[in-house]
């Protein structure tokens, strides 16, 4: 098992091959998936740069259609499958106001409006209906909740915490058991 550095970040994976001609099908992660290119070469999770962007043929939302240099057959395509194409954290794009990287979220603390403990940040997903955040309470048990500035109105990075609404308390004690 390869674990990656942490100072490294997962812009992309290859979801499989497209065609017979060496692409790819990758779901990216940036914020602006027509960058990919910009950012190439890609390193693996050993931080080795491996992976380099010759074209981006297509596009929907965060689904891309990709030719990497050296790969020109199906068969080299399909070997990339689950590849991740990591980038080192100071090659990252700034962000815009209010925007995070879910690595930089996982494992903050959650506090309740009045300032208790009630968990960790578990994980973050999207489903395609807006961004969900998966909070991890002090029982251990895992909630769901969206992850807009309604239900979380502070974010604190340097205090490793971020602040929930009542609204969002209320959210997470009918979902416990």
């Amino acid at each position: 098992m390869v674990v990656s550095s942490p100072s490294l970040f997962c812009a992309a994976v290859v979801a499989s091959a497209h065609g017979v001609q060496g692409h790819v099908k990758v779901k990216c992660f940036l914020e602006d998936p027509t960058q990919l290119k910009a950012y190439s070469p890609f390193s693996n999770e050993a931080g080795e740069p491996v992976f380099a962007v010759k074209k981006i043929l297509s596009q929907n939302k965060d689904m891309l259609i990709v030719s990497f240099q050296g790969v020109t057959d199906r068969t080299k395509a399909e070997e990339l499958r689950g590849a991740k194409l990591m980038l080192a954290q100071e090659r990252l794009p700034n962000l815009s106001d209010n925007t995070y990287y879910h690595k930089d979220l996982i494992g903050l603390s959650v506090m309740s409006f009045e300032g208790q403990s009630l968990g960790t940040v578990h994980a973050l997903y999207n489903f395609g209906a807006g961004e969900l955040l998966e909070l991890k309470t002090l029982k251990d048990s895992l909630h769901m909740m969206p992850f807009t500035h309604e239900m979380v109105p502070e974010i604190n990075l340097e205090k490793g915490s971020l602040r929930l609404s009542k609204d969002a308390e209320s959210f997470l004690e009918g979902g416990e058991s």
